[in-house]
């Protein structure tokens, strides 16, 4: 049975509005994505589903840039059907950022025939494979380089399924860079370069060995802009901060100037499915929105430079014709939308470029109907916009249930905040929380969920709440 507490009726609190969602044309920068993956073999359509990534909020998006599909003849170059895709995100409010893949079966004779088969082979060990490799990066940086600045090489190259024809480690990784990395520069030298895409091995201990591999086999760890991770854990935030604190002191070994991105992460909202699964966790619609909540939001409260959510929409008939990956914001019989695609709006029309994490200071105490006791396991993350709004998202951590549940939570912060709001990313309703200012702060008897919820002082001016 799926029971649902409402947080007006349970809590006592003035709903006031719900929380107005924001364009994409309409938010200048972000740090939230969404992965357009997959359209190199065709695996979606692009026309229903990119413009309503405008309608999400989001300023980026992962595409695949599919050599085997823009190259079927050698040395001619038909980019036509990325130009559309590029064109159309950027026309809602959406940058692009290439993930530069796959193989090709013109110099990759194991493949099976056709571009759907080249993912995972590697033009690397045969001359002219690794020719006509350079030679496609230089024509495709050539051809998107006034409307595409970020170029990463590969995708998951530490995984057997996506490096099929060499041993994926570090070291040979690294001879893919070294051969991609010049003739990118020598096109376009401010573009950005982007590494790895690795799997959620990064976060592992055999991952982060794998990284000082590359590093050490790369001619210059200076050219390395940005460093991509991948995560499907459950729950997304099980030991998951500490985890990337120390895949950060591995990169600043070679070089501190790398930006952290989380260049690819989901969770399904159904049990089956392909792609990285459930695993047993219980899921659904509504779980997923959940987990999407603590995962974009833990990821922004540490600080990383961007989190990208797989997919925008579910993949009829990945790797298999029967299959589907089940992790789109949109449902992939109609393009409609799940409830994971209104909790991620929510989230874009707050989280802005203008928002930024900030340290305070904060306790918590759940309280039940006959005394106060601590639970472990509360996550806060605290955050402050250009224009003086201060925002605290938290949730309880742990699995995740169906129902729409909350306990009493009583939580103290740092410094004043007059006129709180209190914002629900599940269904968008905005309540005028009870709080009481004393000396050391400020406290608040609030619900506690196991998705996030946004507690906000918003600013006298030109606040970044925006309330319909």
């Amino acid at each position: 049975m799926i029971i649902c507490d409402t947080i007006c009726e349970r809590f006592g609190l003035e709903r006031v509005g719900m929380l107005r969602p924001r364009h994409s044309r309409t938010i200048e920068n972000s740090r939230c994505g969404v992965g357009c993956e997959t359209l190199d073999r065709d695996l979606f359509d692009y026309r229903p589903v990119f413009p309503q990534m405008g309608d999400l909020g989001v300023k980026w998006a992962r595409l695949q840039t599919g050599w085997a599909k823009c190259e079927t003849v050698k040395g001619q170059y038909d980019f036509s059907w990325l130009d559309e895709h590029v064109d159309c995100l950027i026309s809602h409010g959406v940058e692009p950022w290439f993930c530069v893949s796959y193989g090709n079966p013109l110099y990759t004779p194991e493949a099976a025939e056709g571009y759907q088969a080249a993912v995972g082979q590697v033009p690397l060990g045969d001359p002219e494979a690794e020719e006509a490799w350079v030679n496609y990066v230089k024509a495709l940086v050539t051809h998107f380089k006034d409307r595409v600045m970020y170029y990463e090489i590969w995708n998951e190259p530490d995984l057997s399924s996506f490096w099929r024809n060499l041993e994926p480690t570090g070291a040979n990784y690294a001879r893919l860079f070294n051969l991609t990395v010049p003739v990118i520069k020598e096109v376009f030298s401010e573009a950005k370069i982007v590494a790895i895409g690795m799997t959620g091995r990064a976060l592992t201990i055999q991952g982060r060995a794998w990284i000082r591999e590359f590093f050490t086999h790369i001619e210059d760890p200076g050219s390395v802009d940005v460093l991509t991770f991948h995560s499907y854990r459950y729950p997304p935030d099980r030991d998951y901060e500490e985890e990337v604190r120390r895949l950060q002191a591995t990169v600043a070994e070679f070089n501190p100037r790398v930006e952290l991105w989380q260049g690819e992460s989901g969770y399904p909202s159904i049990p089956s499915g392909a792609g990285a699964r459930a695993y047993g966790n219980e899921t659904s619609e509504t779980i997923q929105a959940k987990w999407l909540s603590r995962h974009v939001l833990c990821n922004l409260g540490i600080g990383l430079g961007m989190v990208s959510w797989h997919q925008a929409i579910d993949l009829i008939g990945y790797r298999d014709p029967k299959m589907v990956n089940p992790k789109g914001l949109l449902r992939g019989s109609d393009a409609s939308r799940k409830p994971s695609f209104y909790t991620y709006q929510r989230i874009c029309s707050l989280f802005t470029d203008a928002v930024e994490p900030v340290r305070r200071r904060w306790k918590a105490q759940v309280l039940d109907s006959t005394c106060g006791h601590l639970v472990p396991g509360i996550k806060a993350y605290h955050f402050r916009s250009k224009s003086g709004d201060a925002f605290v998202a938290y949730w309880q951590s742990g699995p995740f249930g169906e129902s729409l549940v909350y306990k009493n939570l009583r939580m103290q912060l740092e410094g004043r905040w007059n006129d709180a709001l209190l914002i629900d990313l599940f269904d968008g309703s905005v309540y005028r929380a009870k709080g009481e200012a004393r000396e050391d702060g400020s406290v608040f008897t609030l619900p506690l969920a196991d998705y996030a919820l946004v507690l906000c002082a918003p600013a006298a001016k030109n606040s970044v709440v925006l309330i319909s």
